[in-house]
């Protein structure tokens, strides 16, 4: 199976902040996994896109913030 994400809802509480939803496949520790993200000004915050409190690889850490910033760049959460 190769790494998957999914947005799966998002709201905004306030002018920059938006809470997002992601659920996917972490391919490289082969596990499913699913959590939220603080997305402020276009930076992702959260644990699990934490280096330090994430149970997923590197790589797929990088691929979620890769993916929610540049959705965040193509206007998807307005």
């Amino acid at each position: 199976m190769k790494q998957q994400i999914t947005i799966i809802d998002y709201a905004f509480n306030g002018p920059i902040t938006c809470f997002i939803h992601v659920q996917g496949y972490d391919e490289t520790k082969e596990q499913k996994f699913s959590g939220m993200i603080r997305m402020v000004d276009g930076t992702p915050y959260g644990d699990i896109v934490s280096k330090n409190k994430s149970p997923l690889s590197a790589e797929c850490i990088q691929s979620i913030k890769d993916y929610v910033i540049q959705k965040y760049k193509n206007g998807y959460f307005i």
